[in-house]
């Protein structure tokens, strides 16, 4: 860890247009200070569930300084992103992400009005142990009830979710044929469809366990559509990326409840939270980018667990990769308020 800490980075970022130059200075001065792999790094050194709470306060007093270089260089990213896209037309970056997405107006306007009434069910219905350590909702700690199954629930990929799955879903034992796998070579798994053969590409990681195989169950969920709507003869690049990702969220939530224990699911459900929590961060940043964000990703965890967060300040918003590779994406948060929402309804009018 001293080793990568000491080694002196070189980042270089090539800008789309004239526009991004400033952009890209700013990144390469970011990863200079803290390319992925130390901030992975300091992520595992700071978060890890095995640590207590003096390992992890000694973690982040030997990785302060870092954090600390990278807070002001993360506002100013977030102000360029804003002035760019405002130059091209949208109010900030996170109107130009949700216009991009294919986010209906109206189905963002559903999220920010029940996303509350989703949270506390998920909290509600979240398996943890009954006695926790009194740092778990504190800013030194990742909350993740699913945590507490990966042992007990390590599912091959993707020979043990598609055992699962043909058991209630007929449809999957039949594209299983048109389905390739292999390793992740960039940030996230993935679904490709390949339009000459009409088959699907996924990418995801292969070691067993709960979180690969529920982001293999994404994934699936992609491919049943795309083979789906290209048998009928629609091409899958017309729906937007919005349509896509309700499809794939709809067969994950129908995998949990009919093939998971239910305790299971339900901590699977809590990790929409983190999903929740980031859009609740990054809306508030990039719509009012002079506030402190330490405050404003205290106030995000805080509301995404309600009663049991009670932080006044994180810092830590700078050690997630997704709010540098792919920031401002609320796509997952407002699906599943919109599909969640739904259920909560169903079940109330019974």
């Amino acid at each position: 860890m001293n080793d990568l800490k000491q080694t002196k980075f070189k980042v270089k970022v090539h800008p789309f247009n004239q526009k991004q130059k400033k952009y890209c200075r700013l990144l390469e001065k970011y990863y200079g200070i803290a390319p992925s792999e130390l901030i992975d790094a300091i992520k595992i050194e700071i978060f890890h569930p095995k640590k207590n709470l003096k390992e992890r306060k000694k973690a982040y007093k030997e990785f302060e300084s870092i954090i600390l270089a990278l807070k002001p260089i993360f506002k100013e990213l977030v102000y360029e992103r804003n002035r760019i896209f405002r130059e091209n037309g949208d109010k900030n970056y996170f109107d130009f992400i949700t216009r991009r997405r294919g986010i209906p107006p109206e189905k963002l306007t559903l999220f920010f009005q029940r996303a509350d009434e989703v949270i506390k069910d998920i909290n509600q219905n979240l398996p943890l142990p009954k006695r926790l350590p009194q740092w778990y909702w504190s800013k030194f700690n990742i909350p993740d009830s699913l945590y507490f199954f990966c042992e007990a629930h390590r599912y091959s990929i993707p020979d043990d979710i598609y055992r699962l799955a043909k058991g209630v879903f007929p449809e999957v034992e039949k594209i299983i044929p048109r389905i390739q796998t292999g390793p992740v070579t960039d940030f996230n798994p993935s679904a490709k469809f390949i339009k000459e053969t009409k088959s699907v590409f996924i990418k995801v990681p292969s070691k067993p366990s709960i979180y690969n195989a529920l982001s293999f169950v994404h994934e699936l969920g992609h491919a049943l559509s795309f083979i789906r709507l290209a048998d009928e003869g629609i091409d899958p690049l017309s729906k937007s990326y919005y349509w896509h990702e309700t499809e794939a969220y709809k067969f994950k939530f129908q995998f949990e409840e009919k093939c998971l224990p239910k305790e299971v699911k339900n901590a699977s459900r809590g990790e929409i939270l983190g999903n929740f929590f980031s859009t609740f961060f990054e809306y508030e940043i990039y719509n009012n980018p002079d506030q402190d964000f330490d405050k404003a990703y205290a106030k995000a965890r805080n509301r995404c667990y309600p009663g049991r967060a009670n932080q006044e300040e994180n810092p830590f918003y700078v050690l997630e990769s997704g709010f540098m590779n792919r920031p401002c994406d609320p796509t997952a948060s407002v699906v599943c308020t919109e599909l969640l929402a739904s259920h909560l309804r169903e079940i109330n009018t019974c």
